[in-house]
């Protein structure tokens, strides 16, 4: 077990002797998500690893993990807080309260820490799991008991949204810094009350809180995947986000920086990491700026000059030596 903060543990199944493999992951795990027990499935030996977040009104697992039953029975109840499970990769099957659900990749389920269930996870698989105070999801208008166990396709935008949120902040390691994750968390309170579904006033909070995050979120990791392509534009950002560009003007006014600005200076990240890159020593600088998406050779020079202070020429030399100076 590997404590990286007073919020962040990670934990494997290495980390135990083989006769406490088990009851160390369930207990470690049980004080940040729900208590379970785990009961593996199938004749290769069982693997668990995990990333666990603790934080006030949010526990965060982030978890890899083989084929497995878990059954919670009442000696597992403590408390009355709602699991919120995302799937990214292999799926689940959920039993509670004589309910069953079915969840895919890139499905979620909401499940009750206050009943006995059982979950089997019949293939490897990597699932985001979310522990959230019930009163929180019911101050926000949620109809828990008509939600419970119901599958959430991938097809609802919100939970599209908190799924790429979920990625990137943990990237970013916002979970760990304490002036941004009292925001992080009230947006993922958000986002699961709009992927659960909710109306009136309560929509248009959670709307303009997590949904607004995570749009910017979707928009900035948009810019980053694709900011290679010379004619890339809020237009083209918008196309894809369903959105409007002007909406997209909007959300990065938040950040202080235009829309222009931020694809700018993803591309000359871009350049740098490429001219430090072992392979790319003997590559012409002018088809890596190409490769970039930068289309003005001399407008490049400027602006990687105004950057980081030094020329194109400068930084691979700074890196590999005069020898390797192909422009």
């Amino acid at each position: 077990m590997n404590v990286l903060s007073p919020n962040v543990i990670r934990i494997s199944t290495d980390d135990f002797p083989e006769k406490r493999r088990l009851a160390g992951i369930c207990e470690v795990y049980g004080r940040t998500i729900l208590k379970h027990d785990i009961e593996p499935v199938g004749d290769r030996p069982f693997a668990f690893n995990a990333t666990l977040y603790r934080l006030p009104g949010l526990g965060l697992a982030s978890v890899a993990l083989g084929p497995c039953r878990a059954p919670r029975g009442p000696q597992h109840i403590e408390n009355d807080d709602l699991g919120f499970n995302i799937s990214f990769s292999g799926g689940r099957l959920v039993q509670q309260r004589g309910r069953e659900g079915v969840v895919r990749q890139g499905e979620a389920i909401l499940t009750t820490a206050g009943d006995p269930g059982v979950v089997l996870i019949p293939a490897p698989s990597h699932v985001i799991s979310l522990r959230i105070p019930r009163l929180v999801m019911s101050t926000k208008g949620v109809d828990l008991d008509r939600n419970l166990v119901r599958r959430i396709p991938r097809s609802v935008e919100a939970l599209s949204l908190l799924s790429g949120y979920l990625n990137t902040i943990q990237r970013a390691g916002a979970l760990t810094s304490p002036t941004l994750y009292g925001a992080v968390v009230a947006h993922i309170h958000d986002l699961v009350a709009l992927s659960l579904g909710v109306n009136g006033d309560a929509r248009r909070a959670a709307e303009a809180g997590g949904m607004q995050a995570a749009r910017l979120s979707a928009i900035l990791r948009l810019i980053e995947r694709r900011s290679g392509e010379p004619d890339l534009s809020a237009v083209t950002v918008a196309t894809v986000l369903g959105v409007t560009p002007r909406y997209v003007h909007f959300l990065l006014e938040e950040t202080g920086r235009s829309f222009t600005h931020h694809v700018l200076e993803q591309r000359l990240k871009n350049v740098m990491a490429m001219l430090r890159e072992a392979g790319r020593r003997n590559s012409r600088i002018a088809d890596i700026a190409l490769e970039a998406g930068f289309g003005d050779l001399s407008s490049f020079n400027r602006e990687f000059r105004r950057r980081y202070g030094m020329t194109p020429r400068d930084a691979r030399e700074a890196a590999f030596g005069s020898r390797f100076g192909a422009n």
